[in-house]
């Protein structure tokens, strides 16, 4: 009787929690050795002899325990976790912190080349500001004039698509098609290259230096003349937002790096669904832009000291943009970073050209089409290829593999291999309140999104064409709302086949950094999270990083977790632990030791 009521779907239930069970034990198995590791490091410096009279004389700003060589801020993306973690490795001396994406710049945006304002924060948020980008005054003309072209192309490639579905105009297109095929054989063939003279021919039309119009000059937002834009106050209360979320109050470098990111494909309806969740699925980039041209602002700092936050008047903001699929970087308004910065803005950028190159060589490994002798520039040219080939599926594998999110201070999971799983959420339980209130704001997106993303591929890889979309390769846009397979079917709701092939469908597990008591209240206080918490849709754990005591979330309550192992393997560098490897890698420590 107890064998016939242990019925099919009892037995893969009982299976798939089982499947859960061990990436949930490996990660807390992992986090509890790590942190000990970083605790008794801590502590060690603590304990070390005083240094010597002659070094004691350099200023806090010299010293590497004091000021960081430079910070970066990216967003809490799964895919900039490896990015960050070769950047670490790159340069010991610099800090990173994960933050959403489009770093509390809660807007809509027009770039120069835009024909209409699209809105780059969270769907659940209504902007209330607008933001142009415009090229610079003295450009102006300039600007028109390639406007005008850009007008005349777009009427030109309007009245030639019209003109096909005529009849003299589709003998004559039937005529000149043959002249298609120099590209197009090109494109195929030569997809990186063809994407390069694209690029330069496109610069004849192509915006001229641009700036943003971020001050508004009107009382009330609108989108357009002086009604563009933020007050003052309301720049401020933004960046200190951003700085407090990310627990960057003190210490600031002298260089801050503010990173959006997106991904760009030629061939990819799903396009959108690769791009910033926290921009709607808009590109970050505008958003980081935002960010660091606020924090440069004098009369915004002279604010930000009256609340008590103090940014020296030496640290610069850079906003940056990420483009996750051929990992490129792209910085904006250099023209205005001061002379005295330039050496160690070259300095960074060397550091992040070649954390890129490695985060291409560790993406590499997933794909079958990359052999694993590449080199990191040969890992990248692959990247780029990948990104422009018209017969490529899988430009980039995007959130698949997602199973994790972390949300503390970085110190605890750094130098941790966490093969990309994990979205890597900054908070410093150090400089919150006794009610919590920064996590509690933290939380509030972090919970639902990720949650909502892990969900997404879980159903998408269960059940591909129900859940999901099937291969992308029969796929028709449809009335721009949605994809259809072929000719007729319903529209699809999930992911494509081809983004979740490598997924494993387990539910998130969320671990932050806090108490189980302030955790109960924040799941209390917030029905969003309560139902995706007590609903068992997530996994929950909290941590102690000062002890590296773990209480796992069951049944409403959390309960104190007991390691299954103190063993946690050592490697000297990232690739060193997943060199020559395809499939889901386990967890180890990088000494961060000088490779051979």
């Amino acid at each position: 009787h107890e064998i016939e009521a242990f019925s099919d779907v009892e037995r893969r239930r009982i299976f798939h929690l089982a499947y859960e069970r061990r990436y949930r034990n490996q990660t807390l198995d992992a986090l509890a050795v790590h942190t000990k590791r970083r605790l008794n490091v801590a502590q060690a410096n603590l304990t070390r002899p005083a240094p010597l009279a002659s070094e004691t004389l350099k200023p806090a700003s010299e010293t590497s325990e004091t000021t960081p060589s430079f910070q970066i801020m990216c967003c809490i993306d799964d895919r900039e976790e490896s990015f960050r973690r070769h950047l670490e490795e790159i340069a010991p001396g610099c800090e990173t912190f994960g933050i959403a994406g489009f770093y509390g710049v809660a807007m809509y945006y027009q770039g120069a080349a835009d024909a209409h304002f699209k809105p780059l924060c969270p769907v659940n948020v209504t902007p209330a500001h607008y933001v142009r980008e415009e090229s610079v005054y003295s450009q102006e003309e300039v600007d028109r004039r390639r406007a005008g072209r850009r007008r005349r192309l777009g009427m030109a490639t309007r009245w030639s698509h019209l003109a096909t579905r005529s009849l003299l105009g589709g003998v004559l297109a039937a005529m000149s098609g043959s002249l298609a095929t120099f590209p197009l054989v090109a494109r195929i063939l030569f997809p990186r290259t063809a994407a390069r003279i694209r690029s330069e021919v496109g610069r004849i039309v192509q915006p001229p230096a641009t700036q943003l119009r971020l001050e508004r000059l009107e009382e009330t937002a609108g989108p357009d003349g002086d009604h563009l834009g933020y007050a003052v106050d309301e720049m401020a209360a933004i960046v200190a937002g951003g700085l407090r979320a990310a627990g960057l109050v003190t210490r600031f470098a002298k260089l801050i790096i503010i990173t959006g990111h997106g991904s760009g494909s030629l061939n990819n309806p799903h396009e959108s669904a690769y791009n910033c969740g926290a921009c709607s699925g808009g590109r970050g980039g505008p958003n980081a832009r935002a960010f660091a041209q606020m924090a440069n602002d004098s009369r915004v700092r002279r604010l930000l000291d009256d609340r008590g936050l103090h940014i020296p008047d030496e640290t610069c903001f850079v906003g940056a943009y990420h483009n996750t699929c051929d990992d490129s970087l792209t910085f904006f308004d250099l023209d205005r970073l001061p002379i005295t910065h330039r050496k160690r803005f070259e300095e960074t950028q060397a550091s992040l050209v070649d954390a890129r190159e490695r985060n291409a060589h560790e993406r590499c490994r997933r794909f079958e089409s990359a052999d694993f002798t590449l080199s990191p520039q040969g890992a990248l040219n692959h990247v780029e290829t990948r990104s422009q080939d018209l017969s490529q599926a899988r430009p980039e594998y995007n959130h698949a593999t997602n199973g994790l999110c972390f949300v503390g201070r970085r110190e605890w999971s750094r130098d941790l291999f966490l093969d990309r799983r994990a979205f890597l959420t900054s908070y410093d339980p150090g400089i919150d309140d006794g009610n919590s209130s920064i996590l509690e704001r933290i939380l509030q997106a972090v919970i639902p999104v990720c949650a909502g993303i892990s969900l997404e591929y879980y159903f998408s890889t269960v059940d591909s064409e129900g859940y999901g979309c099937g291969s992308k390769l029969p796929h028709n846009i449809t009335s721009l709302l949605g994809v259809m397979t072929g000719a007729a079917s319903d529209l699809k709701p999930g992911l494509s086949a081809q983004m979740v092939e490598i997924h494993e469908p387990v539910r998130i597990l969320f671990v932050i950094e806090t108490t189980p008591t302030a955790m109960l209240k924040i799941i209390d206080q917030n029905p969003a999270i309560a139902r995706l918490c007590r609903g068992d849709w997530v996994q929950l754990a909290t941590l102690d990083a000062t002890s590296s005591t773990i209480h796992l979330y069951r049944r409403g309550d959390f309960a104190e977790y007991t390691p299954e192992t103190s063993e946690l393997p050592e490697v000297s560098s990232s690739a060193d632990w997943y060199r020559g490897q395809r499939d889901h890698l386990g967890f180890a420590t990088i000494t961060n030791s000088p490779s051979k």
